[in-house]
């Protein structure tokens, strides 16, 4: 019987010490897993982690007006006017926590709807007085049928990929047209490579734009109002139920 246990013990250790690699099986939507490495995985399971998000962007302090929370498994950030009664920006991020230069970037995610509201998934690094930034997802539902961006019902119907090799040096950007993004969960994804940028949705290539970016970048997750979707007013849904809602973060590096 000792021997059993023994062997028992010496099977479960083994599995263990393999139980991180099983984790890294998980591969970009529509990719193939062993060309690629897990590096950072947030399926928010236990709350949002301050060892790992920042609750503000780094030339902001936080508002204190709560307008975020993970409700099963899944962080939602909703537009919400402050004590003062105004609508205000809202980032989560990575900044000081984890970066990486190069590999796959993706969520998954559901967007709100209405005048105003700007959600974005994008990864960026303030390295002096440079700001390298690649948006990976950028809706503005608030634009309305005629901008392109959303119906009638202020429901966003496209988003945009754009980067910029400094805060001045546009390399490129392209608007992607979509099914309603405010309806259900969808995939939005980066492949960077040393001289090749992929953007995807829902797994399939949508944009690629042929540059040069070194830069480790960290990974943000924002709620912002104004740009191409205007000016939030009282017709802009409030609270938890017109969320930016995801429900996973992962980034991997390339195998080879």
């Amino acid at each position: 019987m000792k021997r059993i246990l023994v062997i028992f013990a010496a099977v479960l250790g083994l599995f263990a010490w393999h139980a991180p690699l099983l984790a890294q099986t998980v591969s970009p939507y529509g990719q193939s897993a062993y060309l690629y490495t897990l590096t950072f995985a947030e399926e928010f399971g236990n709350g949002l982690n301050p060892g790992i998000w920042n609750n503000h962007i780094w030339y902001e302090s936080a508002n204190p007006t709560v307008n975020y929370a993970v409700e099963n498994g899944v962080l939602k950030i909703w537009p919400q006017r402050d004590a003062s009664g105004n609508f205000f920006n809202r980032t989560i991020d990575t900044d000081g926590h984890f970066y990486q230069t190069y590999g796959f970037f993706e969520i998954e995610a559901k967007l709100p709807v209405g005048k105003g509201v700007w959600p974005a998934f994008w990864i960026f690094n303030h390295i002096g007085t440079r700001r390298p930034e690649i948006d990976i997802m950028e809706a503005y539902p608030g634009g309305g049928p005629a901008s392109g961006w959303s119906d009638a019902n202020l429901h966003p119907t496209a988003y945009g990929v754009t980067v910029w090799k400094d805060a001045t040096a546009l390399a490129g950007s392209k608007m992607i047209q979509t099914t309603d993004l405010s309806a259900g969960f969808h995939k939005y994804g980066l492949k960077w490579e040393s001289s090749r940028m992929t953007f995807y949705f829902d797994g399939k290539p949508a944009y690629v734009l042929n540059v040069r970016m070194r830069d480790p970048m960290y990974i943000l997750l924002s709620l912002w109002f104004g740009s191409a979707s205007g000016t939030p007013d009282s017709t802009t849904p409030t609270g938890s139920g017109n969320a930016f809602e995801i429900s996973y973060v992962r980034a991997w590096k390339f195998r080879f």
